[in-house]
């Protein structure tokens, strides 16, 4: 498994707290603004006033105290960034293709406060979703890697049923030097929580059932706005009391959350 080690000062993103933004990789500079606002209003019964700012490469809506902003740009993502995190979906073959093919692309913005992450986070999958919808969109860049639309409007139909999206907030990586292997966390710190990593032996280790696990623990922080501490432990029974420690990320630049493992 290849090492996709985030680095804000050269490939990726700032991720600040708060901070949503994102990339929609279009097939072409085009963007159907009436059919952005009719999918808003159809699939999460957000109805957007009249265009604030009318201009032909950006879309303005103001929703519940936010700004919705969707730039669009007639080039594709600079510097080869999308195909690089491309490579780090694995859960879509097709990722580096599809990036390398895209020749436009919208940044997606949520601007305003910032006292509700969650809040904010899931008007951005919204935002982001009503986009994924439009004729020209091939994928969405965000967060360490590259999703299909199919993919991420699914991972969205948690919010249906009143769930945190959390696998369209935060992308669960996969990380092996060959003596340990592990899941990691990459978008818990733009919801105001420390990123997470879980390792075990390489040669013991399961993926499925690591990544299963660490969803388990990041949809128990989002959902419950719960806050782990270096030093405390977690479990999912009452005897199990797996340690967690703060240090130095393996796979995540700065400080993360090991969360303990027992196969």
């Amino acid at each position: 498994m290849g090492l996709f080690k985030k680095n804000n000062a050269s490939k990726g993103e700032k991720r600040d707290i708060g901070n949503f933004a994102g990339f929609a990789l279009l097939s072409e500079p085009r963007l159907d603004k009436e059919k952005f606002f009719a999918d808003l209003k159809a699939d999460w019964d957000i109805d957007v006033p009249d265009d604030p700012e009318p201009e032909d490469d950006v879309i303005y809506a103001d929703v519940n105290g936010y700004r919705v902003v969707v730039g669009l740009m007639p080039a594709p993502v600079p510097d080869g960034e999308a195909e690089y995190w491309a490579k780090g979906n694995y859960m879509w073959q097709d990722a580096v293709e599809v990036a390398a093919s895209h020749k436009a692309h919208a940044i997606i913005a949520i601007l305003g406060k910032e006292d509700d992450l969650i809040e904010k986070g899931k008007l951005f999958v919204k935002a982001v979703c009503a986009i994924m919808k439009q004729e020209t969109a091939v994928a969405f860049y965000n967060e360490g890697a590259v999703f299909p639309p199919k993919m991420y409007l699914d991972f969205a139909g948690l919010m249906s049923d009143g769930h945190v999206p959390v696998l369209n907030l935060v992308w669960l990586g996969i990380f092996s030097d060959g003596k340990q292997s592990g899941v990691y966390t990459y978008g818990m710190r733009r919801m105001g929580k420390e990123e997470m990593e879980v390792y075990i032996e390489a040669d013991k280790a399961d993926f499925n059932e690591l990544r299963e696990f660490m969803l388990t623990i990041a949809s128990y922080v989002l959902e419950t706005g719960a806050t782990l501490r270096d030093g405390e432990t977690i479990g999912f029974t009452e005897e199990q009391k797996l340690p967690i420690t703060l240090s130095k990320g393996v796979a995540v630049d700065g400080n993360t959350l090991k969360i303990g493992y027992e196969k």
